[in-house]
């Protein structure tokens, strides 16, 4: 005898890959929109067949506007080991 989950019919075909510029825009569009929060309920609410975890990466790492990609300057670098120097690896609240 075959089991089956109970979840089986709600199941919903989950995209995996590469993101799209059509997915990026209806993320960004949509937590314009409403704003961040559970990230489950967003991915099902905005239309996309991601996970939540997915749209949350996406977002955090990719698309937020105050993402800042490049090289480190100079000043920075120097912050980072005069902080190191002082406080270590020890995550500071």
């Amino acid at each position: 005898m075959e089991k089956r989950s109970s979840s089986s019919a709600q199941d919903v075909e989950v995209r995996k890959g590469p993101w799209t510029m059509e997915e990026d825009l209806i993320l960004m569009n949509y937590i314009a929109d409403h704003g961040e929060g559970v990230w489950n309920t967003l991915a099902k609410s905005a239309g996309l067949k991601r996970t939540g975890k997915s749209c949350r990466l996406r977002w955090l790492n990719y698309l937020r506007p105050d993402v800042r990609r490049g090289n480190i300057t100079p000043e920075e670098q120097l912050l980072i080991m005069e902080l190191h120097a002082k406080w270590g690896n020890r995550l500071v609240y």
